[in-house]
Order: structure tokens, then C-alpha cells, then sequence
């Protein structure tokens, strides 16, 4: 897989004010599972593992009640979990500790801002510790915990609520590692992210994984085919053609392609380059756009044999969303994998002061994880989505064409 350069340019940017309200939810989230994680440690401290045999154990758990905890100076509710023995109700530890303090106050804050790395991420479980008397592998084990909910929350979620009209799956460079990830459009027009994998496209098998796991928890086209956008490798489409067979649509990424290209031709021939292929990109129709791409493909033979070839190798799948007459907004979302870039943006904004990554690869998907998980109610709608019905209209009528032919 190549890796373009200008992603930054082409992210959707969210201001400064957008990034700290998804960092303060999604600490507020953390602090309130960090709560839950050290009531359920002291339930299986004072009764054991649940359903075990309790012989003379004096504890039992006794059902759970409402409570609150103060997080950034406001009341936050939380199902505090009971415990009795012979004289009655025993409180738990952790419960009294918390209810002494706000759990993120301005100190807090700023360590948890920090938390990402592994260096300041013991910061935090430190702070925690000394403030409200708990252990700090305690805490560490909470967190932990906490993210690892989001990983499998995410690569493990029902996706028989929804119907999908497209697919992207693109590699993304995170931490100088490259995770592989799927998005999903609904026929409402609603991004989802399917699923995550630590990997390359250059691994089919990682990809086959991914996808394979996809369609066991449910995934379901709108209609006959679904329409899928890739980067250039060829083992992520084997892997595509290998799950969904025929029913595949495949749209190649036009940005990938010009990184793709530019990575053969001179310096000079990039601005040229990009002029054809965005023109090809606006162009509405589909006999239009192909007599574009025979021009630009004799403009490279000119030029470099080698990127020739690798636009020959392309070929007409890049004009997959002109044959199904998509247009304007709609056409954008759905002819590159920017809506992925997009969402890794969140972040890698999040993540950029961080300077030692020397980690597991759980550690990275878990981070990535919560990251996506907080930013997901803040996903819009895909850009052009009223055009979707008609979408799925031209989708069907292809099977249609190829069943009378």
C-alpha cells in the first residue's frame, strides 16, 4: 500500500474547540468505567467469582443501587453493586474513596490529556492511587479494562440493524504501524466503523479476517451488490472478491492512485497529473470520464512506462461510481477512502504530542478504539446521502441487465 502524502490536507479538520469536547467526553467516560472497574474488583475481592460455591464465606452479593459520583465538579449517576454478610449490608472500599473527590478535576485533567503515552498513562493510575488510597495497579488494570470494552465493543457489535449500500476498507499508518480498517454506509446514509485490525492490505488473510468477522456479526447489503472502496492492493481485493464474490462493486480510491503515480513520475508531471484525474472525478458521465482516463493513460505512456502500467492495472475501476451514475456530493464521499482518513484524524490530533510508542499492538487498537468510539456520536451523515435510494435503484438494476443478458 502507498501511503499519500497530503492526507492532512484532505481530512476533514475539526477546530480546536471540537477536539477538546470529544477529549472531555471521552475522559468523562473513562473516569465513570474506572468507577465500575473498582466496584466489580472489590465485589470479587469480598465474594468471589460469580456463581462459585461460597461454603463459609461470609459475603454475598445482594443486587445493586443507584449512586453518583462527582466528575468535573457535577453529579454523575452510577449503579453502585451490594454486598451483604451476617450483620448486614458492607460497604465497599473503592465506593467510600470515591465519593471523597471529584474524580477529573483541573490536576486530573491535564494527566489524563497526557495519558496516551505509556509514560504519562502511569502518571495518571499514580494519581488516581495517591489521591483516593487505591492501588495503582488497581487503577492501571481499570483503564486498561475500560479501553479493551471499546476494542471489543467495536470489532464485536451487531450489525443486523443496519443495511449497507458501501464499503471502505483502507490501512492506515498509526503509530508506525498500519491497522486496517472498515467503514460502513448505511442506507441512511450513517458512517459506521465495522471493524479494526492490527495488519496490512498487503495481508489478505488480515483483511479475509476482517471482513469474514464482519458478515458473521451480521453485516447485510441494501441491495444485490454492494459498492466497495479500496486503496490500490491487490491483496485487499482478493480478500474482498474471496468474501463477497460477484456481489462486489469495486471503486478504486482516486487519491490512492495519484500518490500511487506520483510516486513514478518527476516532480514536474504532479500538478499536471492531478489536474486530469480531478477532471476525470468531475466529469457526470461515464463515456465522458473514459475517454479522460485513454487520454491520461497516453499522456503517462509518454512518460514513465512503469505508471502506465499501473493505471492500465486499474483500469476502469476507477470509474465505478460514474457507471452507476452517481453525482456530486454523493460521488466525493464514495470515490476515495477519505471518510476513514477523516475519522483517523480525530486521532491522530489526539495522539501527536506523544513521542514514545514502544507498546503492544493491543495497546495502539485499544487507544484507536476509544478514540472512534467517543468520536462516533459526533459522525455525520455521508455527504450526498438523499442520493442513496437512487443508488441502490442502479445497484439493482445491474443484476437485473446481467440477468436478462
Amino acid at each position: 500500500m502507498k501511503n499519500y502524502q497530503n492526507s492532512a490536507k484532505i481530512a476533514v479538520t475539526l477546530s480546536e474547540l471540537d477536539i477538546q469536547e470529544i477529549l472531555l467526553g471521552r475522559m468523562k467516560t473513562a473516569a465513570l468505567n474506572l468507577v465500575t472497574s473498582l466496584f466489580e474488583d472489590d465485589v470479587a475481592r469480598l465474594c468471589g467469582p460469580t456463581f462459585s460455591h461460597k461454603g463459609e464465606s461470609l459475603f454475598h452479593r445482594g443486587g445493586s443501587e443507584k449512586a453518583s459520583v462527582v466528575v468535573s465538579g457535577a453529579k454523575h449517576p452510577v449503579k453502585r453493586p451490594r454486598v451483604r454478610g451476617p450483620e448486614g449490608e458492607v460497604q465497599l472500599p473503592s465506593y467510600q474513596t470515591l465519593r471523597s473527590g471529584d474524580l477529573l478535576d483541573e490536576r486530573m485533567l491535564s494527566h489524563m490529556i497526557e495519558g496516551v503515552s505509556t509514560r504519562s498513562y502511569k502518571r495518571v493510575a499514580e494519581e488516581y492511587a495517591d489521591r483516593f488510597g487505591i492501588s495503582k495497579s488497581s487503577v492501571s488494570r481499570s483503564f486498561v479494562r475500560s479501553s479493551q470494552k471499546d476494542l471489543d465493543a467495536l470489532n464485536g457489535a451487531d450489525l443486523s440493524k443496519d443495511k449497507f449500500v458501501a464499503l471502505m476498507i483502507d490501512g492506515i499508518v498509526f503509530a508506525k504501524r498500519v491497522l486496517v480498517v472498515a467503514l460502513g454506509v448505511t442506507s441512511n446514509g450513517d458512517k459506521v466503523v465495522l471493524g479494526l485490525r492490527d495488519g496490512a492490505t498487503e495481508n489478505s488473510e488480515v483483511v479475509t479476517d476482517l471482513l469474514s468477522n464482519i458478515i458473521e456479526r451480521g453485516f447485510e447489503r441494501a441491495c444485490d451488490k454492494i459498492l466497495v472502496c479500496l486503496d490500490g492492493s491487490k491483496a485487499l481485493k482478493s480478500a474482498v472478491k474471496k468474501v463477497f464474490g460477484s456481489r462486489a462493486l469495486i471503486q478504486r480510491c482516486y487519491l490512492h492512485k495519484i500518490a500511487n503515480l506520483k510516486a513514478y513520475l518527476p516532480d514536474e508531471n504532479h500538478a499536471e497529473l492531478v489536474r486530469r484525474m480531478r477532471c476525470i472525478m468531475s466529469l457526470n458521465t461515464y463515456s465522458e470520464a473514459l475517454t479522460e482516463l485513454n487520454k491520461m493513460q497516453e499522456w503517462i505512456d509518454t512518460i514513465n512506462s512503469e505508471a502506465a502500467g499501473s493505471l492500465r492495472e486499474v483500469g476502469e475501476e476507477l470509474l465505478t461510481v460514474h457507471k452507476l451514475g452517481i453525482t456530486g456530493s454523493l460521488r466525493k464521499s464514495l470515490s476515495s477512502t477519505n471518510l476513514i482518513e477523516s475519522l483517523f484524524s480525530v486521532v491522530r490530533t489526539k495522539c501527536s504530542r506523544v513521542k514514545n510508542w514502544k507498546t503492544s499492538a493491543n495497546a495502539r487498537m485499544r487507544w484507536v478504539a476509544s478514540a472512534a468510539t467517543a468520536h462516533k456520536t459526533r459522525m455525520r451523515k455521508v455527504r450526498g446521502y438523499e442520493q442513496l435510494a437512487m443508488l441502490m435503484g442502479k445497484i439493482n438494476d445491474l443484476e437485473k441487465e446481467a440477468k436478462v443478458a
